[in-house]
């Protein structure tokens, strides 16, 4: 059919009240809806209520600090209750890109009737400014509103022209007024002071880290498995996607030809799902058992299928080796650090989602390993079974837990000052 008449065809259905049988109507209203949905974002205005309680607003470029951020809502939770995280981006992201327990939306445009349509119906109670350069005219809303400002990353413009001059003078009055000031290294916390910045309002330098805690797990119940594996080398693969169970067992299959004690421990994102697993192993020839029916593996297991999902820290614990499930098939479902914080070796498919930043840490530090495939997967836990390989990205991934801590734990200081500040002023 030509264009003209698709076009008309589609004209007609509208009329009719139908819609094209290839969905593609649906398509582009999900792309109208997306498009309306940012530029209301853009003039400030918002589809999502603003939730109760108190809300921190983290305005960044991009959603590079989102999972650190994300780790710090726990905590302040546990200390001060209802603390909602909104982050807001340039751009709009896919949902698996960003983590589950914060509210996202793209920033509104820094014009004064756009800030202040923001401000009235988000209501922050504490700003995180995670940009290198501080907008004077958002500050100034922010300033009228009363509202605390963290500046994070922060660094003096460097352009020093005509029109930057003006800017430093307005930003000079500006950083005297902010409540901490983070800058991003030693050279920017000398010119933001050189700047006029208080001396006692600046802090650490550095990047912020995700905080991490060593998962617990019941250490009786993993002393006793541990005894009854009787030092078998093991692997994990946790949060599971259905998509990448092929991969997974491709990969196992090949490794049990050289290593055949090697046990594989499957972890599906959803309990639900162990059950079907379970069946479909057996009828696939596995030598299986499952943490339901049999407690603990056996001797000659393969696989041990595991339905709990609150028991992933007990066998990451057990593992010398893991696989982040999702990221051969959409996204990680499960964050590394947890791992890593555990001494296990991190593995990860080409699909980071939300856990992106993350797994580039732990790689860059020597304590992750990507992989593409089934094939690549076996070879890298073939090269890891070796004590010392696995041993010393145990080490690296040690220290990407447990250093750089110092920028999470002031922020996390600072926040709940002045959370508390603000709790106080409502009358919560």
């Amino acid at each position: 059919m030509s264009l003209i008449g698709s076009s008309l065809l589609r004209r007609l259905q509208a009329l009719q009240g139908k819609k094209p049988a290839n969905g593609s109507t649906s398509a582009h209203e999900a792309q109208d809806d997306a498009a309306r949905t940012v530029a209301r974002a853009r003039q400030g205005r918002s589809d999502q209520a603003r939730p109760d309680g108190l809300l921190i607003w983290a305005c960044l470029a991009d959603l590079t600090e989102a999972e650190a951020l994300s780790s710090l809502i726990p905590p302040l939770q546990a200390e001060m209750g209802d603390v909602t995280l909104l982050l807001t981006t340039q751009d709009l992201h896919p949902d698996h890109t960003v983590p589950h327990d914060v509210l996202h939306q793209v920033s509104p445009k820094f014009e004064p009737a756009a800030i202040r349509n923001f401000l009235e119906h988000w209501q922050p109670d504490v700003v995180l400014w995670v940009r290198p350069e501080i907008d004077l005219v958002v500050h100034a809303a922010l300033k009228k509103s009363g509202v605390a400002v963290i500046w994070m990353g922060a660094c003096a413009p460097q352009d020093r022209g005509l029109k930057q001059r003006f800017k430093l003078s307005a930003l000079r009055d500006a950083v005297v007024e902010l409540d901490s000031i983070l800058p991003k290294d030693g050279a920017s916390r000398r010119e933001l002071l050189q700047l006029g910045a208080p001396p006692e309002r600046m802090d650490v330098t550095g990047i912020l880290q995700p905080l991490s805690q060593v998962p617990n797990c019941d250490n009786e119940e993993r002393d006793r498995i541990a005894q009854k594996l009787d030092a078998r080398p093991v692997w994990l693969a946790v949060g599971v996607d259905p998509r990448e169970e092929n991969a997974i067992l491709s990969a196992h299959r090949l490794l049990i030809r050289k290593s055949h004690r090697l046990l594989l421990v499957m972890i599906p994102q959803d309990p639900a799902r162990a059950a079907e697993l379970a069946m479909q192993l057996e009828s696939d020839s596995w030598i299986i058992s499952s943490r339901s029916k049999d407690d603990c593996p056996h001797r000659d297991d393969q696989i041990f299928v595991v339905d709990r999902a609150d028991e992933c820290a007990l066998w990451m614990h057990l593992a010398s080796i893991t696989l982040i499930g999702g990221t051969l098939a959409g996204g990680a479902n499960r964050n590394p650090l947890d791992s890593a914080a555990l001494g296990s070796v991190v593995l990860f498919g080409p699909e980071g989602g939300r856990h992106a930043a993350s797994l580039e840490r732990l790689t860059r530090a020597g304590a992750a390993r990507r992989v593409r495939d089934a094939a690549t997967l076996a070879v890298e836990i073939e090269h890891l079974l070796a004590p010392d390989k696995a041993a010393e990205m145990a080490m690296a991934a040690w220290d990407v837990t447990t250093k750089g801590a110092e920028v999470g734990e002031f922020l996390m200081r600072r926040l709940l000052d002045l959370l508390d500040e603000a709790e106080s002023r409502k009358g919560f």
